[in-house]
């Protein structure tokens, strides 16, 4: 491997670093004030996490399976799943503005909202 091979890798995971920061900060809002638990496109249950003192665990079991969501100061979490990937469980803690967690199998949605900030375009 020559020096410019070195030169064009370190280059390349410099840009692929940059843009994981660029698409962080641009693509996903500030802080989220709210969790939302969706089963089926309903609203199952809503949060807003200026009340959440301690950690919240949510048990959800319908007829698609069962769950358990995690909440905690500033952040939201999935802990366990009955779903057979496991998908879900595997992200992690949300904690941004329009971040949000699918459970496909089991049609469970837990999205973090923010502020309002108005409309962010008009299409005609």
């Amino acid at each position: 491997m020559t020096r410019a091979d070195k030169a064009i890798m370190i280059g390349m995971m410099l840009i692929a670093l940059i843009s994981m920061f660029v698409v962080n900060i641009f693509f996903y809002g500030p802080a989220g004030t709210n969790v939302i638990v969706e089963v089926d496109g309903q609203l199952y249950a809503k949060y807003n996490f200026n009340n959440i003192t301690s950690p919240k665990s949510i048990e959800i079991n319908t007829r698609y399976g069962y769950n358990k969501v995690e909440i905690d100061k500033n952040r939201a979490r999935m802990v366990e799943s009955t779903c057979p990937d496991q998908l879900c469980v595997q992200q992690g803690w949300i904690q941004k503005a329009n971040e949000m967690i699918v459970c496909l199998p089991h049609r469970l949605v837990v999205k973090i909202t923010g502020e309002d900030a108005g409309v962010d375009g008009v299409a005609y």
